[in-house]
């Protein structure tokens, strides 16, 4: 599972309703945008980004308090925007991202440390922004994302190195800016964002191929930019961004992927709150972050049950 904006989610048992100060990774005072972190299942976690020279790099942790200082992916300095990472029942850790040409990129590690050069997937060099990357209990990655007009795509991979050519969901050449992606324990994917008017997104596949043609949620078209989703163990897909207007917080749950409330303001604030990233922790409860007008790290939590 992952915790990261624009992925799904793994949270810290421990204080998850009082994170620590943001603080540098080893000390390290090197540019790195540090874009998403997952966690395998001996509690390694793995986080994945860029440095300034728009390189990828990535950062280990057997604690989440202890990093490695960021270091270059097999020592690469091509460009290669690595922004969502995520880890197989084996330990497989993939990254995806793209390149200067906005070419879909990958990169594997079979420990989080020692990884393959990014590498284009399936050869492509067509525009997809591949932003979101999730694996399901079989071990097939799902990445979605966006191509040149902004029309949703998707790719597949079995073993997270052999990739299908990414594609639009269900042909749909409709404005749909799909950032995150999220499968529950039945292997339902669902992918949400937002369409060219800011107005709430999804789409779901059941295979992560066959996708449906990305919706308005609840039929809404109000402003609501959704940033990222993820799902409970009870099958609750729960989504959090912002109004695009005012820069509020907002939400939607799911009981099946398909069936969305409304996005709602969080506890009812107008305040400045871009919500990027949402998690779920065993113990039920669902933590967003994001930052403030400021850019200072913000985080809200609640508890939510199935309809």
């Amino acid at each position: 599972m992952t915790f990261a904006a624009r992925t799904n989610g793994y949270i810290l048992q421990e204080g998850v309703n009082n994170f620590t100060t943001p603080a540098r990774m080893n000390g390290s005072t090197t540019y790195a945008s540090m874009e998403s972190v997952t966690v395998n299942s001996s509690g390694l976690f793995v986080a994945v980004g860029y440095n300034a020279g728009s390189d990828p790099v990535y950062a280990t942790s057997s604690n989440g308090s202890t990093w490695t200082t960021p270091a270059l992916m097999n020592g690469s300095t091509a460009y290669a925007l690595m922004v969502s990472v995520t880890v197989n029942s084996s330990g497989k850790f993939v990254a995806v991202g793209f390149d200067n040409t906005t070419a879909p990129l990958y990169a594997t590690s079979s420990n989080g440390s020692t990884w393959t050069t990014p590498a284009q997937m399936n050869g492509s060099t067509a525009y997809a922004q591949m932003v979101s990357v999730t694996v399901n209990s079989s071990g097939l990655f799902v990445a979605v994302g966006f191509d040149s007009t902004i029309a949703p795509v998707y790719a597949t991979s079995s073993n997270g190195s052999t990739w299908t050519t990414p594609a639009r969901m269900n042909g749909s050449t409709a404005y749909a800016r799909m950032v995150s992606v999220t499968v529950n324990s039945s292997g339902l994917f669902v992918a949400v964002g937002y369409n060219a008017g800011s107005d709430p997104v999804y789409a779901t596949s059941s295979n992560g191929s066959t996708w449906t043609t990305p919706a308005l949620m609840n039929g809404s078209t109000a402003y609501a930019q959704m940033e990222s989703v993820t799902v409970d163990s009870s099958g609750l897909f729960v989504a959090v961004g912002f109004d695009n207007t005012t820069n509020a917080p907002v939400y939607a749950t799911s009981s099946n992927g398909s069936t969305w409330t409304a996005p709602a303001y969080m506890n009812g604030s107008t305040s400045y709150a871009r919500m990027q990233g949402v998690a779920f922790n065993s113990s039920g409860r669902f933590v967003a972050v994001g930052y403030n007008s400021t850019t200072a790290p913000l985080y809200a939590y609640g508890l939510f049950q199935q309809p």
